[in-house]
């Protein structure tokens, strides 16, 4: 099976070039971003979930996940050494694309306050224990200190 994007959207090469971020240009994307999405593994398999977070403006991302004790996406993060954060923009023929990778870790009581902040500042849904037509599940609040931390842009 093959896809095929119509002519009058195709981006073309001397139109959108593509373009290594600087850290400057990744920290002001992130910041100005709300959410994407988190990649799992277990074995050979992967477990991706779109996610909302907060960035403390130093390769830093924080999360709320809410699930029971014994879900799959907990399943997924117990067997996670090194998790992947993808937050795109898309806007053809235009796009940005930055990816954080790193180890994904409970955030200890004392770091608490700053990962609600934040939050605050540009998660794109606030903090929410509960999921609907059920009843409260356990919020757990997660950091990723991102190893390495890349952006590509089309936009020069």
């Amino acid at each position: 099976m093959s896809f095929h994007t119509p002519a009058e959207t195709t981006p073309n090469a001397e139109t959108t070039p593509e373009v290594e971020m600087d850290e400057a240009a990744v920290d002001d994307f992130l910041e100005r971003r709300g959410w994407g999405c988190l990649t799992l593994a277990k074995d050979d398999s992967a477990y991706s979930i779109p996610m909302s977070f907060g960035y403390d403006g130093d390769s830093t991302l924080y999360f709320q996940l809410q699930a029971t004790e014994n879900s799959e996406k907990m399943a997924y993060l117990d067997a996670t050494t090194t998790a992947a954060f993808l937050v795109p923009e898309v806007a053809p023929p235009d796009w940005t694309s930055v990816v954080a990778r790193g180890e994904l870790r409970r955030v200890p009581d004392d770091e608490i306050e700053n990962v609600l902040n934040a939050l605050a500042d540009n998660a794109w849904f606030p903090l929410a224990p509960w999921v609907e037509g059920g009843g409260a599940t356990d919020l757990k609040l997660y950091k990723l200190d991102a190893d390495e931390l890349t952006g590509r842009s089309s936009m020069a």
